[in-house]
């Protein structure tokens, strides 16, 4: 009996330990997001190089020095283009220049750039490249700059607030730049100003102001992003740069939400990561919007970094093409021969345009479907793209399962086209196995003719509902 109470009072402490640790994550639980699988986007990880000055071509001795990368790429007009911002720097981070128009045709310097898709590599033909640098920059920038104010960033408080006024101080005559802090809301410390006296002079007077508590990522940076509404135009470049540690523990809103809204309004983001965080799901989003992920652990990484964003704003070869449509991973490599005769420079990089995300959900459908001739369950050759669009998805979300659902037109009889409907399913199933898909992961169904995408008021209608069309079933 002299037990019971406590027992009750361990049982009670467990409760109220289990409580607190529950109250300091997101509703949405990042690892339930990341358990859907692998979403890099990079096949390779690069050396960080950071921007510290310019140096031309003719002036750099040893080329064995150099280090060629893609910094970004903005993939939001895709498949009518793609956009690459390439960098070329020697070992004591100098911008190499002279190497694309308007100083040399781009055929001397660039040799090729090709894309891979799945299995296969697609070599692209027409491309262009051209060079920017400080001159090129009298359109200026709206940028937002917003910090992580919640109570574990104390410790690197004074740093943060330096790397803000550093960042202050680089900007251009053109730019606006606004600066917030968020915690569990967002606070504007400063509203969007070209003066970066009067920039600097606002911050300092309310820099300290709403300091501490728990955090919200998302949604900070959702009302960040939605600061942008406030000057209408979307004709100059749009550019969100954040500083957090990552511990998120009171969003409402995702990551998905934040990458809809930063798409809608076309921003790029660049968040930076204190300490060793692990966000990919901020990384995934900031790759995707055209922007850049970077991490840091010390004051003067910091300060290099906030530093290094603002210059190759202004600093880089832009290379323009129209890319081959696949609905996956794309995988960017560019060749480059900085002087004639001499070793040739690779750059890789990737964007994605799966159908299969980060952020997918049960039950989730594909934009997608495989259509068929009347009274028939044969995959047509146009169907075979898209298989292998899927299988490449498969392979690389190892943890999704799919529905293939088979449906008809209202020709025929209910139990024939249950059967029709059943068969183009399997057929379907049967191609995705034979490219490696583990049968487990996939599940035909037959639904008849029960669930037309369109009325069956015409042939052409008909045409559409005699089709397949992919669910995520498991996650």
């Amino acid at each position: 009996m002299t037990r019971a109470p406590a027992v009750l009072a361990a049982v009670l402490v467990g409760a109220v330990l289990a409580l607190l640790q529950s109250s300091c994550r997101s509703w949405r639980d990042p690892e339930a997001q990341l358990a859907i699988g692998r979403f890099d986007t990079t096949e390779v990880e690069q050396p960080l190089t950071l921007f510290r000055g310019t140096l031309p071509i003719d002036s750099v001795r040893d080329l064995g020095t150099l280090h060629f990368d893609i910094w970004k790429i903005e993939s939001e007009d895709y498949p009518r283009e793609i956009r690459l911002m390439a960098r070329v720097f020697d070992s004591s981070g100098n911008f190499i220049t002279h190497l694309a128009p308007p100083v040399v045709p781009t055929q001397e310097r660039w040799l090729r750039l090709q894309e891979t898709l799945g299995r296969r590599t697609v070599p692209i033909g027409d491309f262009t490249v051209r060079e920017f640098g400080e001159g090129d920059s009298a359109r200026g920038y709206k940028i937002v700059l917003a910090l992580d104010y919640s109570g574990s960033m104390r410790g690197v408080l004074d740093a943060m607030e330096d790397g803000a006024r550093t960042f202050i101080g680089m900007k251009y005559p053109a730019d606006e730049l606004a600066v917030a802090t968020f915690t569990t809301s967002l606070d504007v410390k400063v509203p969007f100003e070209r003066d970066r006296q009067r920039l600097l002079a606002t911050f300092e007077q309310v820099r300290r102001r709403n300091f501490g508590g728990y955090s919200s990522v998302y949604d900070g940076l959702i009302g960040a992003t939605r600061l942008f509404d406030t000057i209408g135009t979307t004709e100059q470049p749009r550019v969100l740069v954040c500083f957090t540690d990552g511990d998120e523990n009171a969003s409402r809103e995702d990551a998905r939400v934040l990458f809809e809204e930063a798409t809608k309004r076309r921003v790029r983001i660049f968040p930076i990561g204190f300490g060793y965080v692990r966000d990919d799901l901020l990384e995934y989003v900031a790759a995707q919007t055209g922007g850049r992920f970077y991490r840091v652990t010390s004051r003067k990484e910091l300060l290099e970094v906030f530093a290094e964003i603002y210059r190759s704003l202004r600093y880089y070869y832009l290379v323009r093409y129209r890319p081959p449509t696949f609905a996956g991973l794309h995988i960017v490599d560019l060749f480059l021969q900085p002087r004639a005769g001499d070793t040739t420079l690779t750059a890789r990089g990737s964007y994605d345009k799966s159908d299969i995300n980060p952020w997918a959900q049960l039950n989730d459908a594909f934009n997608k479907m495989i259509t068929f001739d009347y009274n028939k369950a044969t995959l047509r050759p146009e169907a075979i793209p898209i298989i292998e669009e899927v299988a490449d998805q498969l392979e690389r979300y190892e943890r999704v399962w799919l529905e293939v659902r088979g449906h008809t037109d209202d020709i025929g009889g209910i139990e024939f086209n249950q059967r029709l409907s059943e068969e183009r399913a399997k057929a379907v199933v049967r191609a995705l196995i034979e490219r490696g898909i583990d049968s487990v992961r996939l599940r035909p169904r037959g639904m008849g003719m029960l669930y037309p995408l369109v009325p069956n008021t015409s042939e052409e209608n008909r045409a559409k509902n005699r089709r397949t069309e992919f669910v995520i079933i498991r996650r």
